[in-house]
Order: structure tokens, then C-alpha cells, then sequence
């Protein structure tokens, strides 16, 4: 019975330093997974005229990690030592940039300066007609389609124009001219009753008047 108590606690004490050996290995590579990390920032600049650059991509290269740089080509976002940032946007040559892995503090930022890129398309020709006569010729004589042309007559009917016309919201101007004689109405008749068009006699013959001509039947 002696053997056995002695057997199981030896075998107790076995699996506790085995349990403590697992426990300090996970929280020495947790330990170093988070040392790893650091808060990368900085901003990106156009490189000739050192202007902010809005938008641009900033991701770890082989991942989806990443961020956008603001208004003022500010970004920031956690990554490691050691990770490639690539920096892109349309109309930019894309950059990469490597964290070094020699940092002894957790944030870490930089300056990325980007350069235009320049797009070359293929070479096209301008042929024009040999003389002023023979291109009003074969611009009248143009085969145009008839489904082409009739959406371009149905499009410029009245009607049409009239209900893509209602369907508009006021411009900057007109909604500028409205609010101020809305505002001059009210300021106006500030303290007093709006004058009443119900029993006004003139607008009474004016309506008269027009429903006499005819003005509003149906056409």
C-alpha cells in the first residue's frame, strides 16, 4: 500500500512539472509573439511638391492586412518586425517598405514619399476628310441606326425633357433665390396674419378671366 502512495504521487508530481513546463513555454512565446508587434505609422507625401496623398493603400505584403491614409496622408495600424509594407494608389508607382527587425520599442514611424507615374497609350491617327465638301457629304449621307436614333428623338421630346425637368432638384442658385424670399416673406409679415388670396376680389377676376380663355383644359 506504501509502494502504491509512493508510485502515485511520484507520478503526481511528474505530469505537475510537465503541466508548469507547457505553462511557461505558452507564455514565453505569447510573450515573444507580442513583442513582435508594434503600432506602425507615419505619412505619405507626393516626393516633388511633398504634398499629402489621401487614399492610398497601405497593406503587409501576402496578406489583407492594412489600412487607407487619411485626408492629410496620415495612417497607422498594428503590424511586426519584419513585414514588407506596400504602399499603392492609381496614378502612383507602388513602394514597399520593410519594418527592421532591430527595434527595441513598440511604435515605429516614417515618411513615404511616392512619385507620379506616367502611362504611355498607343499612337493614334487623325485622319481628317481632304476637303470641307466631301465630309458634309458622307456626315449627311451617315448610316445612323434606327434604334440609336429613335431613343435621340425620344429623348428630345417635350414631354419628356418637361418630366426629366420635374424630376430635378433645385440648383445652388434657384434654391438660394428660394430660401431668401421665403425668409423676406416671413420677415416681412413678422407679427401680423399673411395676407389671405381666398377673398382677394382681384385674384378672384384674374381666375375668372383665365377660366373664361380657356386656360386650363386639357390639351
Amino acid at each position: 500500500m506504501y509502494c502504491g502512495r509512493f508510485y502515485f504521487l511520484n507520478d503526481l508530481k511528474k505530469r505537475f512539472l510537465y503541466f508548469s513546463i507547457f505553462m511557461l513555454l505558452f507564455v514565453f512565446a505569447k510573450a515573444q509573439r507580442t513583442h513582435e508587434l508594434l503600432q506602425f505609422s507615419g505619412l505619405v507625401l507626393t516626393a516633388d511638391s511633398l504634398r499629402a496623398l489621401p487614399l492610398v493603400s497601405i497593406r503587409i505584403k501576402g496578406t489583407q492586412k492594412g489600412t487607407y491614409s487619411d485626408q492629410s496622408g496620415f495612417f497607422s495600424f498594428v503590424a511586426k518586425k519584419g513585414d514588407t509594407i506596400i504602399f499603392s494608389s492609381i496614378g502612383l508607382k507602388s513602394v514597399s517598405y520593410k519594418i527592421p527587425m532591430e527595434l527595441s520599442t513598440a511604435k515605429y514611424s516614417i515618411i513615404q514619399p511616392m512619385s507620379e507615374d506616367t502611362f504611355y497609350l498607343p499612337e493614334t491617327y487623325t485622319r481628317p476628310w481632304p476637303t470641307p465638301e466631301e465630309f458634309n457629304y458622307y456626315f449627311v449621307k451617315a448610316n445612323i441606326p434606327d434604334e440609336g436614333y429613335e431613343v435621340a428623338r425620344g429623348n428630345l421630346r417635350k414631354q419628356a425633357i418637361n418630366n426629366i425637368s420635374a424630376s430635378m432638384n433645385y440648383d445652388s442658385r434657384e434654391a438660394a433665390r428660394y430660401t431668401i424670399q421665403d425668409q423676406n416673406a416671413r420677415y416681412y409679415y413678422n407679427g401680423q396674419l399673411a395676407p389671405n388670396r381666398l377673398f382677394d376680389p382681384f385674384a378672384w377676376g384674374q381666375f375668372f378671366n383665365a377660366w373664361k380663355r380657356g386656360d386650363y383644359n386639357k390639351k
